[in-house]
């Protein structure tokens, strides 16, 4: 009975937490990224400390709250934009699981909250959030064109430029599911790392990643991109554009998961070798900004996955 009176009373307070930082998230531009990122953290924490049902409880009455105050599409944009994996996570801790698989329980969760709010955005309110996105872009395209028109600059390279815009546009459009699987990875990552930052400052402790110039991807991943460059070559032979569409998310994972194993292998030679720390801010400086270079590190990635040179 006091088991259970502790497990409630914190809920409230948890709950009051949320709901505070759900109103900052609203309210507050410059805190709304911040709040975003710490709202997971207390639903995280019930669940670790009292389990999934005080958890789904606290999420529960948030949204029921934050529906009264902000009305009904905040509230659900609130429970399955935050709620849902932070109560995943907090499920994930609970049973002990290493911080990888509580990664990959976060990057679920997020992605099914992303793909629910789509739904209910189209079903409901008659708004495709991804069309308007896209729309907005091709808008500001040709907002810069007349802008660099009117400013005199050769209206050829203008044309050529906006033409080389356009067609990146409509490659995002194509690749947005693996734009969301990505955003489901780092925002299930962030999380993880702000939860566990914070609950450590709580005097508990959850699972370390492994060492990131330790990290090692299987060689499937290499499998899967390679099967998306074959989908994208077949795509004369399949219509409506279904083939390329799934070889261009596929290669477009698989690429972001070779780049960061190409920063784990620089990362250990950088300990390997005892680079002196301005020379590392350079080379990360230069894979950043200079898309060469994160060619080479993605590659490099790539043959590491299959050629193990670092013997892990």
């Amino acid at each position: 009975m006091q088991n259970n009176t502790r497990a409630l009373v914190e809920g409230a307070l948890l709950s009051a937490i949320t709901i505070i930082l759900s109103l900052l998230s609203l309210y507050i531009p410059i805190l709304g990224t911040f709040a975003s990122l710490v709202w997971p953290v207390p639903i995280i924490l019930l669940g670790i400390r009292h389990g999934l049902k005080i958890s789904i409880l606290a999420t529960v009455v948030s949204g029921i709250i934050v529906a009264m105050l902000e009305g009904p599409l905040q509230a659900l944009t609130v429970i399955l934009g935050f709620g849902l994996i932070g109560i995943a996570l907090g499920w994930a801790i609970s049973k002990d699981f290493s911080a990888e698989k509580c990664l990959a329980v976060g990057t679920v969760a997020s992605l099914i909250a992303k793909v629910v709010l789509i739904i209910i955005s189209l079903y409901v309110m008659g708004i495709n959030p991804i069309n308007e996105e896209i729309a907005a872009l091709k808008e500001s395209v040709e907002q810069v064109t007349k802008f660099y028109t009117s400013m005199g600059m050769n209206k050829e390279l203008v044309e050529q430029t906006t033409q080389n815009f356009k067609q990146a546009v409509n490659l995002l459009s194509m690749a947005i599911p693996g734009v969301f699987v990505l955003a489901s990875i780092v925002d299930s990552f962030l999380n993880y790392s702000v939860a566990k930052l914070v609950i450590t400052k709580l005097g508990s402790r959850i699972k370390d990643f492994t060492p990131f110039w330790q990290w090692k991807l299987p060689s499937f991943t290499v499998f899967f991109f390679m099967i998306g460059i074959l989908l994208t070559f077949l795509e004369p032979y399949w219509p409506a554009g279904i083939l390329k569409t799934i070889g261009m998310n596929l290669q477009l994972v698989f690429y972001f998961a070779f780049f960061i194993e190409g920063f784990s292998l620089l990362a250990y030679y950088f300990g390997k070798y005892n680079v002196s720390k301005p020379l590392r801010v350079l080379a990360v400086l230069l894979v950043f900004f200079n898309p060469f270079f994160a060619q080479i590190v993605a590659w490099a990635g790539m043959f590491d996955i299959l050629m193990n040179f670092r013997k892990l």
